[in-house]
């Protein structure tokens, strides 16, 4: 999936988009293992439109956005990794970094495309190093604006 990078960081500014990145971890075989990481984009809810059909449109459009973002990533073809996005939530996120403004959630989970249980290693580490680059250049901040 491609994403205009410009038009991205507009959009990202307008709608405070922001991203988070935790470590995914799993038991297997009674140990905990880091198994990838867990992306966290959100992008604040746009409250000057009163609680409609109006916003709940404009809400799922934000997913949407966030779910491209998210999708444009990784290449297509990767052989090493794959990112899987959780099903829309409509529940809206209120965070004390942002003041407890309301956002949308988008979920996504990074792991290694050929084992679900094989441990991070410092080289997946340092792979993500251009995706943590790539959501600046697109305007998203880390954590909060």
């Amino acid at each position: 999936m491609s994403v205009d990078t410009a038009e991205t960081r507009v959009w990202a500014r307008q709608n405070h988009a922001c991203w988070e990145l935790e470590p995914l971890v799993e038991m297997h075989h009674g140990d905990r293992v880091q198994v990838g990481y867990e992306l966290d984009l959100y992008a604040r809810i746009p409250m000057d439109k009163a609680p409609s059909e109006e916003r709940r449109t404009a809400v799922m459009g934000i997913w949407d956005r966030l779910r491209d973002i998210a999708e444009s990533l990784l290449p297509s073809d990767s052989r090493l990794a794959r990112l899987e996005v959780e099903p829309f939530d409509a529940a809206a996120r209120l965070r004390p970094e942002t003041r407890f403004a309301p956002e949308v959630l988008l979920k996504a989970r990074l792991f290694h495309a050929s084992d679900y249980f094989a441990p991070v290693t410092a080289d997946d580490r340092a792979r993500l190093h251009p995706l943590e680059e790539r959501l600046r250049e697109l305007g998203l901040r880390a954590r909060n604006w």
